[in-house]
């Protein structure tokens, strides 16, 4: 993603590390160190600076795990830029140390938050609970004033209700994952009351990472998915970077879609394996979980 200007001041940035760095806990928690920095930066995408390993999952799994010759502030700041990086990532890093699989104490984790908001508030953010999962809080960047979306999902959905059945499983597998999405069934609660179309143009315009079109005669003609693909068509001009992933369940034509954009072919793919693509493509590894069952193909709505 493009570097942009930063509203969270490199100043904030350092005093909220630094702090962190001051714990006697990790800032992973309980989480082994490599899976933790999966979900914030696309290691294995990244290159490495160890000529022995082929990205930077490597290197540091060479300098912070096997020989332990890094500090952990030069892995955050030398390595990973964190007081440079832009305002939606550093945002993921906040949120994810405060995640319940990392910090599963929900008494460390408000004072944690309130350790991270003594320094947002300062450029008009702050860590709000927005969700739950078991019964434990999500923490989200948003923006002192308005709702958050901006920083709040890594993947958002895009599909027409004929074709439920087939994401509906997509974003389970996900979600098992720790992948934070925007699912509709998923958010009963934030979208109740809502201006729909205003809401709904921030969630698929905002800074997810990347926008899953499921495509299919049903969704080019719906008014809704209409509307979420023209938002998502203005952040992917505004960003100029990948940002709409197109998943066919045929071959329709969607405006305004270039045509030599690669796709993957939903008539070939599982949602098992839709899942596990993208979880590959935010640069993770992929968690099998068996608590699901998947649907036979002839319930595959093409």
């Amino acid at each position: 993603m493009p570097r942009t200007r930063q509203r969270i001041t490199e100043i904030t940035r350092r005093e909220i590390v630094d702090r962190l760095l001051l714990e006697s806990d990790p800032f992973y928690g309980r989480l082994e160190l490599i899976p933790f920095l999966q979900r914030v930066w696309p290691l294995s995408q990244m290159p490495s600076r160890d000529s022995r390993f082929k990205n930077a999952e490597g290197d540091i799994w060479q300098h912070m795990v096997n020989n332990d010759d890094w500090t952990t502030a030069e892995l955050l700041y030398d390595r990973l830029d964190l007081a440079k990086v832009p305002d939606e990532q550093f945002g993921r890093f906040l949120e994810f140390c405060l995640h319940p699989l990392t910090c599963p104490d929900r008494s460390r984790m408000e004072s944690l938050a309130e350790l991270f908001n003594s320094d947002l508030r300062n450029d008009g953010f702050e860590m709000r609970e927005t969700s739950e999962i078991s019964g434990r809080p999500i923490y989200k960047l948003t923006s002192i004033g308005n709702d958050g979306i901006g920083n709040a999902y890594e993947i958002v959905l895009s599909f027409a209700g004929e074709d439920r059945e087939y994401v509906d499983q997509v974003a389970a597998i996900l979600r098992s994952n720790d992948v934070s999405l925007f699912y509709d069934n998923y958010e009963e609660v934030t979208l109740w009351g809502k201006n729909l179309t205003e809401h709904l143009h921030k969630v698929y315009s905002s800074s997810a990472r990347f926008c899953v079109m499921f495509i299919s005669v049903n969704y080019a003609e719906k008014v809704w998915p209409t509307h979420e693909r023209r938002s998502a068509f203005e952040k992917a001009l505004a960003s100029k970077e990948e940002y709409i992933l197109p998943a066919r369940f045929d071959d329709t034509e969607i405006p305004g879609l270039h045509k030599h954009i690669g796709y993957v072919d939903l008539r070939k793919k599982t949602p098992k394996e839709l899942a596990r693509m993208i979880v590959e493509k935010l640069g993770r590894s992929f968690q099998e979980d068996d608590s699901y069952v998947e649907i036979s193909d002839d319930d595959i709505p093409f």
